[in-house]
């Protein structure tokens, strides 16, 4: 029988001759609560923004990007992408080409980036889920078609499949030719309908249109070329694991990027914010946690007869000392148990019914995610900050109480 432990629950437990220990105790419970629980719903909530901003930037920055380490271009048939599509872990393969174009339709013309993607590209990235308005396609009645960013569709006014009485004209410069020599004809032209817009956030709605990779590859002049080869990786594949071995096998000649190296400040940014999160409730915590040291200071004062009684019958300093020990972490414990059954379940409440909503944003509800691992952290954590609010007083206060009481016996 572990018999500072059974003191001590009784301790918890019992009724004390004076009320302010028992409110005192309480709000040392409720504190460690209210902290624990605002740990899971920040830590929760940072969760789910870096989750979405995920899913917002996912569908043009697919899982690998290969581009050439010198220069704009590579060639298309200087990778092996039967070697690559082999792998294991690599679902589906699209060479991409970028380059910024005019686009016109009537009286309206806007800058853009012109994206070339072969048809499989619409499935790698998803881009059904983001349509706002026609279809996800490639080709129409009329011939290749272009998707567009939603502001860019409203500010050109494009109409969808109009690819005769209102086109959509994109004017390219050509690799090599400079517009003080050539002119006019340093451009290319095409004419194509739109077949339909997307919407995924103010950056890409403004900015992208989508048209065939052999229409853009003409239009500017890539010939073979492209400006890189995008990979979609399998489920639950590791996506830094496939990176570093590709790279390998590419060679110095390609760099291969994760999207979240291509995007590193972004994700760096929301990990710092993260962490800067949880220190600062963690050091609210360790505030709050020395509301056990009052606790457990009253009522040695208000036990001293009983532990007098205890070292009559043999009991060290020590075992009361544990006593007291255990009775701090008990609070703690109880604190720590209730906060994370109300951060837990105002999460989950959220995520079910969504009662803090995000009006006029790209979700209807704020982003949380439970992490199983943020919950250990957390519980590890409080479990720490009370043992240190703890043992580092109960050490002195014992030498104060104990040992007057042990010269007494």
């Amino acid at each position: 029988m572990n018999l500072p432990l059974l003191f001590a629950r009784r301790y918890l437990l019992a009724r004390r001759s004076t009320n302010a220990i028992n409110v005192i105790t309480w709000i040392s419970i409720v504190v460690i609560a209210v902290v624990t629980g605002a740990m899971v719903v920040v830590m929760s909530a940072m969760n789910g923004i870096a989750e979405l901003v995920d899913k917002i930037y996912s569908p043009f920055d697919l899982d690998i990007t290969i581009t050439p380490a010198e220069g704009k271009t590579l060639a298309r048939d200087s990778i092996d992408l039967g070697a690559l599509l082999a792998r294991a872990d690599v679902e589906q393969a699209s060479f991409t080409i970028e380059e910024n174009v005019l686009l016109r339709c009537g009286d309206q013309q806007a800058v853009a980036t012109l994206k070339g993607v072969e048809p499989q590209y619409l499935a790698m990235s998803d881009m059904q889920r983001y349509l706002f308005t026609g279809k996800a396609a490639l080709e129409g009645a009329t011939g290749p078609t272009a998707i567009l960013g939603l502001a860019l569709k409203s500010d050109l006014g494009v109409p969808e499949d109009d690819g005769v009485f209102q086109p959509l004209e994109i004017s390219a410069p050509i690799r090599g030719r400079k517009l003080s020599k050539y002119k006019q004809a340093a451009f290319e032209q095409a004419a194509l309908a739109m077949s339909g817009a997307f919407s995924m956030n103010m950056e890409y709605d403004s900015k992208y249109a989508l048209v065939p990779l052999d229409l853009a590859a003409d239009l500017l002049h890539y010939d073979s070329a492209a400006s890189a080869l995008e990979l979609e990786l399998k489920p639950k594949a590791d996506m830094d694991r496939a990176a570093r071995e590709i790279a390998a096998a590419l060679g110095p000649r390609y760099t291969v990027k994760t999207r979240y190296q291509k995007n590193a400040l972004m994700y760096q940014t929301n990990a710092t914010e993260k962490l800067v999160a949880f220190v600062v409730l963690t050091f609210i915590g360790l505030i709050g946690a020395f509301n056990v040291i009052a606790s457990l200071t009253m009522m040695m004062i208000e036990k001293k007869e009983d532990m007098r009684t205890l070292m009559s019958m043999g009991a060290t300093a020590r075992m009361v000392r544990r006593i007291f020990l255990h009775e701090g972490l008990l609070i703690v414990l109880a604190g720590a148990v209730i906060g994370l059954a109300l951060g837990v379940g105002i999460v989950l409440a959220q995520q079910r019914f969504g009662f803090v909503e995000m009006a006029e944003a790209v979700t209807d509800s704020f982003p949380v995610r439970l992490v199983a691992t943020d919950i250990a952290l957390i519980t590890l954590t409080v479990l720490a900050i009370g043992l240190l609010a703890t043992w580092v007083p109960l050490r002195a206060l014992s030498r104060r109480f104990l040992y007057a009481t042990a010269a007494r016996v």
